[in-house]
């Protein structure tokens, strides 16, 4: 069995929809781990620009990916209807998070998985939880869905995984409805 740095790790976003930044990050989170959760926040939000794409839609891709990898497992959980603001409302933020997590996994993780932007500092200031910062390499969702929007699979494919490019038109009809 492989040594691994940490025995398990944790990414949460909301994969509107997952590109190879994500991908960069689970990557690591998974050649760093011997267990790791994707969770999936907002599942409730989809039908606007922000957040086209449902939770099945945003699963299924991802599953599309990673489906075969036992040591990945996938859920979601709803955002509180307010962005956080304060470290205090970061840290109840945290506080939910871990919950969906110790309810998928009935654990909680060692070390949180994120991009170089993301306070995790502050969502899990009430956890001994170390921190992997990975750096996306500047690409965005909202990037990915302008590319849908404007019908340039060639863009869009530059920036995601080969294992999805077969659901470009159906991903497309699904943002032109916006």
């Amino acid at each position: 069995m492989a040594k691994y740095k940490y025995k398990f790790g944790l990414f949460h976003g909301r994969f509107q929809h997952v590109h190879v930044g994500h991908q960069k990050i689970v990557d690591k989170m998974l050649s760093e781990c011997r267990e790791a959760i994707l969770l999936v926040g907002e599942c409730q939000s989809y039908g606007s620009k922000r957040n086209p794409f449902n939770i099945l839609d945003r699963i299924y891709l991802i599953k599309q990916i990673y489906g075969d990898n036992k040591r990945l497992k996938i859920g979601f959980f709803p955002d509180p209807h307010n962005t956080p603001k304060t470290e205090r409302e970061y840290s109840e933020w945290g506080n939910w998070i871990i919950s969906f997590c110790q309810f998928y996994t009935g654990k909680i993780p060692d070390v949180v998985y994120g991009g170089s932007e993301t306070k995790l500092e502050w969502i899990y200031i009430n956890y001994k939880i170390g921190f992997e910062k990975v750096d996306r390499d500047d690409i965005s969702a909202t990037q990915l869905r302008e590319y849908l929007l404007r019908g340039n699979i060639s863009a869009w494919q530059k920036i995601t995984d080969p294992k999805i490019h077969s659901c470009f038109q159906y991903l497309r009809k699904i943002i032109g409805h916006h």
